[in-house]
């Protein structure tokens, strides 16, 4: 009888453990990386209302946070402006209102510029999830955590917030995304229904060895990879183990087709316009 109740005790102090959440089946997902940044100014809601009107799956945003906690979206840590370079972390929000990322990329993209770019500033993430709500899907980078201590929490506040995380979507309308694994097992622990994507950049072909891949399944619903390293044997294994991929950043036409043949679940571009149009012929040709 004391055996019994040891048992009954133990068995009932063991918690179950909680799954990874799951990405659509036979989805092939565009995600416009940084918005339609190939015509637009990146990370602004013009390049993101772009994304969306060339129907594209999801938009891309890479986040950091200034010193005054505001959670931002900009792909780099630290940016020239006022003839001084400096970290995100160290400036605030205003002091970032400096920098006009329109007049970056009319210099760098004078096929696509205009002068009203100029008057772009950079967005706090809040301020595009009140623009968009639940209209879009949000795939998420949580750039250099260990800069932004609480980035995590403070990430899932505002997601929470904006009612973002009812779990009732057939495609996700938030995935997160993180080279650092530490960040993404701390959105795990407070949010499993995140479908988390960790990220590679590969110096030859794809590979994680099968510890690694066990590592991941505790906490990852798939893999972003330089497109570089992608080969249908990497997809295959990933596949295999219940992961995604999802290569970055694919922008010509011919690869996209490629990949897609090689059974890659998704891409990410900065020419959503070309891969919504291969992604709606290959159904075409699926659906013939």
């Amino acid at each position: 009888m004391m055996v019994l109740l040891l048992l009954l005790v133990s068995s009932g102090s063991t918690k179950p453990p909680v799954e990874r959440a799951s990405l659509p089946d036979d989805q092939f997902l565009v995600i416009a990386h940084r918005g339609a940044s190939a015509y637009a100014p990146p990370h602004t809601l013009t390049a993101y209302e772009l994304a969306i009107n060339m129907g594209s799956d999801y938009i891309e945003l890479d986040v950091h946070m200034t010193r005054d906690r505001k959670l931002v979206a900009m792909h780099d840590s630290y940016l020239t402006f006022q003839d001084t370079e400096q970290a995100i972390a160290d400036v605030t929000f205003n002091e970032l209102q400096l920098y006009m990322p329109g007049e970056e990329f009319n210099e760098r993209n004078p096929r696509y510029a205009s002068p009203i770019y100029k008057q772009l500033r950079v967005v706090e993430l809040e301020d595009i999830l009140l623009h968009f709500g639940d209209s879009v899907n949000y795939y998420i980078e949580i750039k250099s955590p260990h800069a932004y201590p609480g980035i995590e929490k403070e990430l899932l506040h505002l997601l929470r917030e904006n009612n973002l995380l009812r779990g009732d979507d057939v495609i996700p309308k938030v995935i997160i995304q993180s080279f650092n694994e530490n960040s993404l097992k701390a959105i795990f622990a407070m949010e499993p229904s995140i479908p988390l994507i960790k990220l590679y950049s590969f110096d030859k072909e794809a590979h994680l060895s099968k510890k690694k891949v066990q590592q991941l399944k505790e906490y990852a619903s798939g893999v972003g990879v330089n497109v570089d390293s992608v080969t249908k044997k990497f997809i295959k294994s990933m596949h295999k183990e219940g992961l995604d991929v999802h290569p970055f950043t694919v922008n010509e036409e011919k690869l996209i087709r490629k990949l897609m043949k090689l059974g890659a679940d998704g891409v990410f571009t900065d020419n959503p316009d070309v891969a919504v149009r291969v992604k709606s012929e290959q159904s075409s040709l699926d659906a013939d």
